[in-house]
């Protein structure tokens, strides 16, 4: 049976942590630190999270931009497209304005 311990995930700069990837909780930046030992870039709380969790995680996160990244940039053309419609139809009506007085 395991016993409990107060030991957390959690590491700060400054303290010497185990080689891995540490998740920065503030601003979500994930750190590598090589080797059996290292530090941590900055004062804030970093999480560790496990060589097991980011083998699976890489992938799934590579294939999630694959197949949405040509959306995103269908979405991008479509709406650029608008602002120019948009923006012509802003001049002929300025233009008529201007023809009336």
């Amino acid at each position: 049976m395991r016993k409990p311990t107060n030991e957390t995930n959690e590491a700060r700069t400054g303290k010497t942590v185990d080689g891995g990837f540490y998740m920065n909780r503030k601003t979500w930046d994930l750190v590598t630190v090589n080797g059996k030992k290292g530090s941590l870039p900055t004062n804030d709380a970093y999480v560790k999270i496990p060589a097991l969790a980011m083998l699976v995680a890489g992938p799934v996160l590579g294939a999630t931009l694959v197949v949405f990244l040509p959306f995103v940039g269908i979405a991008l053309f479509a709406a650029a497209g608008l602002r120019k419609v948009m923006g012509l139809q802003k001049a002929v009506k300025a233009a008529e304005a201007h023809e009336t007085h």
